[in-house]
């Protein structure tokens, strides 16, 4: 029987993380007759999701002391026999490539987000390959003698499987929704700004965990607009119970003010939810034609927008959503994504 492949996914923690999900669905569908993956967390280990088995997982934690941390990293992944470590640290943490490479490890990160630096330069040309979800990330991070040939553009994948279309429910509003991190860079102020000058009807959802200096600003302009009724705050939604809050969903919104490629809008679409997108960092122009991206100098063009859809016959809203999921499912499936990186992992152990 040949030795299969081990393969350290990194991760700080499994609470606040928001890759976590395109994490799991790699460990989840990985071929474990070739692979055996093993995932590193740094914190949180109470919530490490329960089909991850004991001996599957370890905790390390980052000190203040960089030669020690590269020293202790190096002797989990010597312990360990890692041949590959695939970090989704959103960070420019370079401890982790240089461990690896006192390890003789193959270090493979995905870039997720429009950050940049000299720290993720350094991160970059000690790397052995990079993966990207933005296409624009190639001219725009990686377009160097010394990067564009360890570089491979690797879209996520949404599992058609949890994420489908599912009987709507009956309601006398137009719900608006938005999921992800209560906060600054997620912009929701934007589309409450929008919603005070929309037919009463129109409701806003949001979902997600709070920043709770930005859920008072929030509340402030709430209560002194008086849109009380009209803006509900829901809470953490877990990832598999999501395809259940857009049952009252007429349209997804995201106005993040930066993003990679947004899973949340993919997430959407595959259950039958038209999506409107500001374009944060670029990656909203891949998935979406231009009619459904919003500038954010002004709310002017989001309300219009908005407005199409809620007086947009019921035929032809169903129109567009099946075109939309079905270019969605064909470029988006986690099967593509999963074989995509496998074949990544068996090159870099070569």
């Amino acid at each position: 029987m040949h030795k299969r492949i081990n393969i350290l996914y990194t991760i700080p923690n499994f609470k606040t993380a928001g890759s976590q999900y395109v994490l799991l669905s790699l460990f989840r569908n990985i071929d474990r007759s070739v692979f055996k993956p093993y995932i590193c967390i740094e914190k949180f280990p109470e919530v490490i999701p329960i089909d991850i088995q004991e001996d599957e997982w370890i905790q390390f934690s980052w000190s203040e002391n960089k030669f020690r941390d590269i020293l202790g990293f190096r002797t989990i992944l010597k312990e360990n026999k890692i041949d590959v470590l695939h970090s989704w640290d959103y960070k420019s943490n370079y401890i982790e490539v240089l461990a690896c490479r006192l390890a003789g490890v193959a270090y493979l990160y995905t870039k997720k987000n429009n950050a940049w630096s000299k720290r993720w330069l350094l991160k970059s040309l000690l790397s052995s390959h990079i993966g990207y979800d933005n296409p624009e990330m190639q001219t725009r991070f990686f377009n160097s003698l010394y990067l564009r040939n360890k570089i491979s553009f690797i879209p996520h994948g949404v599992n058609t499987d949890i994420f489908k279309p599912l009987e709507q429910l009956n309601r006398s509003t137009f719900n608006i929704v938005c999921i992800g991190n209560i906060g600054t860079n997620k912009n929701q102020l934007f589309t409450i700004k929008a919603l005070q000058e929309l037919p009463s009807t129109i409701h806003l959802y949001l979902y997600g965990n709070e920043e709770k200096a930005y859920r008072k600003k929030l509340e402030e302009y709430i209560d002194e607009n008086g849109l009380h009724d009209r803006v509900h705050f829901m809470g953490f939604v877990a990832n598999k119970d999501i395809p259940e809050v857009f049952r009252n969903a007429d349209l997804f919104v995201l106005a993040s003010l930066q993003e990679g490629l947004p899973v949340s809008i993919l997430e959407a679409l595959v259950c039958g939810i038209p999506v409107l997108s500001s374009d944060a960092g670029g990656g909203a122009k891949y998935i979406l034609d231009e009619e459904f991206i919003f500038t954010l100098r002004d709310t002017n063009e989001l309300k219009s927008k908005i407005l199409h859809f809620y007086t947009m016959p019921l035929g032809e809203k169903q129109r567009i959503t099946k075109l939309l999921k079905e270019g969605v499912s064909k470029k988006h499936s986690v099967a593509k994504e999963v074989a995509a990186y496998q074949k990544l992992y068996k090159n870099l152990k070569k």
